[in-house]
């Protein structure tokens, strides 16, 4: 065994996550790591903490901006990176925009192939209604109830899209190098593995790519047995992304070894040429991600989010709610059903009225953040 080029394989598959520390700490520099910026953190924390909208509290929060001297992008940046939170995962792919002339001429074909897919996959899933019986069918057999319990985001006008972009990226890219490594496994020349890893990443990203799209809504599986609540987008990313991990941590480790014993059965020479198609996968599909989210989910998202909503409420008519805490206490306040108009019944009322009593009435100076 070449332990030197065991080595290098190995520093080439770590590259990925040794970029991505400068390029956090260049991230949390552009936020803002200023003291100001900590106090607005703080009162955009005290305002998710109460269970309230950031709309509700928007004349507060951006009275405490103006007090801070923070101006509206720099806010908008905050608030979305608190909604949005990234990890190290994120910002391992931000190299690939860098990278993006040299592949994009790789990656650009397949982001277009990929398109009718989606759309093929968004008839099945949302206009067949194929994802409500799937829903109905969970819920059957969990016993949980669907409700609705407003996002801490919704109505906002200041979210910022590339952040939220960047939240959704992992998801498509790490399919992209699952696929990958799922058709190594084939008997096949290295051409037609790249042309059988570009069929199943299509199929995996466009049915993925529907159903976040669709289940990023404020719909909630209610577990009364278990105690707890889940939203539908937890609950679908939880189901997805561990398979995608450990199955990509075993895929490297079954492929690395079998280069490193028996090259002649794969299609590599050496554990370094393996490395590099890993990461040229991986920045490829970082590309067909952005293409992805560009075309589709900010074109399309909110379209079928809401269309699944409306099929939610056909079927089921689910109540809506306010999940709210007040000082030591936590509460589900009813808003009345989903899909009605409701938006005095929270946004009017003071932070200290919301969990008494659910009456409209004016709010002429501008609420306090709440103090928890």
């Amino acid at each position: 065994m070449d332990t030197s080029a065991l080595l290098w394989s190995l520093g080439l598959l770590a590259l990925p996550l040794f970029a991505a520390v400068p390029v956090s700490s260049l991230f949390q520099s552009w936020l803002g790591n200023k003291a100001s910026h900590s106090r607005y953190r703080e009162a955009v924390r005290r305002v998710l903490n109460s269970g309230s909208t950031l709309r509700k509290y928007r004349i507060a929060l951006d009275e405490e901006a103006r007090l801070n001297q923070i101006d509206k992008d720099r806010q908008s940046r905050i608030e979305t990176a608190m909604l949005f939170p990234l990890n190290i995962v994120h910002f391992m792919f931000i190299p690939a925009a860098i990278l993006s002339p040299a592949i994009s001429f790789i990656a650009f074909p397949v982001g277009l192939l990929i398109y009718p897919v989606i759309t093929l996959f968004e008839i099945i899933l949302i206009r067949f209604k194929a994802l409500i019986n799937i829903l109905q069918i969970l819920t059957k057999i969990t016993d949980w109830q669907v409700i609705g319990v407003r996002p801490p985001y919704e109505g906002s006008t200041r979210l910022d899209p590339v952040l939220v972009s960047i939240h959704r990226l992992p998801t498509p890219v790490l399919l992209g190098l699952f696929a990958y490594l799922v058709a190594l496994y084939l008997p096949l020349e290295f051409h037609m593995i790249i042309l059988s890893s570009i069929i199943i990443y299509v199929i995996l990203a466009s049915f993925t790519s529907v159903l976040t799209a669709a289940v990023s809504g404020p719909l909630v599986f209610a577990a009364t047995a278990e105690r707890r609540m889940i939203t539908l987008e937890t609950y679908v990313q939880e189901r997805i992304q561990p398979i995608v991990g450990v199955g990509l941590i075993a895929l490297v480790i079954r492929q690395m070894v079998m280069v490193i014993r028996t090259p002649e059965f794969t299609p590599f020479d050496s554990p370094v040429q393996f490395s590099l198609s890993v990461i040229g996968v991986l920045y490829s599909a970082a590309i067909i991600g952005l293409i992805i989210e560009f075309a589709y989910n900010r074109r399309r998202g909110d379209i079928v989010g809401s269309q699944f909503v409306n099929s939610v409420i056909e079927y089921t008519d689910p109540e809506l709610y306010a999940y709210v805490r007040k000082g030591g206490e936590m509460s589900l306040i009813s808003l009345g059903r989903l899909g009605k108009s409701t938006d005095t019944i929270e946004d009017d009322l003071s932070f200290d009225e919301i969990a008494s009593a659910p009456t409209a009435m004016s709010v002429i100076n501008r609420p306090d953040i709440p103090e928890l």
